[in-house]
């Protein structure tokens, strides 16, 4: 039998402890979405950061240290998943519409993935039910010309 990645056992120890990921957030004053994705592996925190979610969760030293090593990011994006598949038909209907305006708007460019915030917050409609506001916020890269 396979070992357990370290995603799994870290996801398993804050569940049996009934830690939120906004709580682990706001242990190391990170953003919420941000930590998540450290505690997937597909971001890193520093060794301090790591420690202090060591402390909460109860990891041991190397649990606690995997939080802090350089993430390989190759396990995405899995299309069967419904939160992620949606996320990419956004992509699929709007994308083109969406990079035509980024165009018009700052010329001939990209928006960053690296120096980049992502903040998702739950927020009511106008007909009282609940909705998931996503924002992307990345820095705007003009191509160069040569």
């Amino acid at each position: 039998m396979d070992a357990k990645k370290p995603k799994d056992v870290i996801k398993e120890k804050r569940l049996a402890k009934k830690v939120t990921i906004a709580e682990v957030a706001k242990t190391v004053g990170k953003n919420p979405t941000f930590v998540a994705a450290a505690l997937q592996g597909t971001h890193k925190l520093t060794p301090d950061e790591a420690r202090k979610v060591g402390d909460l969760l109860g990891l041991d030293a190397e649990l606690t240290a995997s939080l802090s090593k350089f993430p390989v990011r190759t396990d995405f994006p899995i299309t069967t998943d419904p939160f992620k598949y949606r996320l990419l038909e956004i992509i699929g209907v709007y994308g083109d519409s969406m990079r035509e305006q980024a165009n018009e708007m700052f010329g001939d460019g990209i928006m960053s993935a690296i120096d980049f915030t992502l903040d998702m917050e739950k927020v009511t409609g106008s007909q009282g039910e609940a909705r998931c506001k996503i924002t992307l916020n990345g820095k705007w890269l003009e191509y160069k010309t040569f």
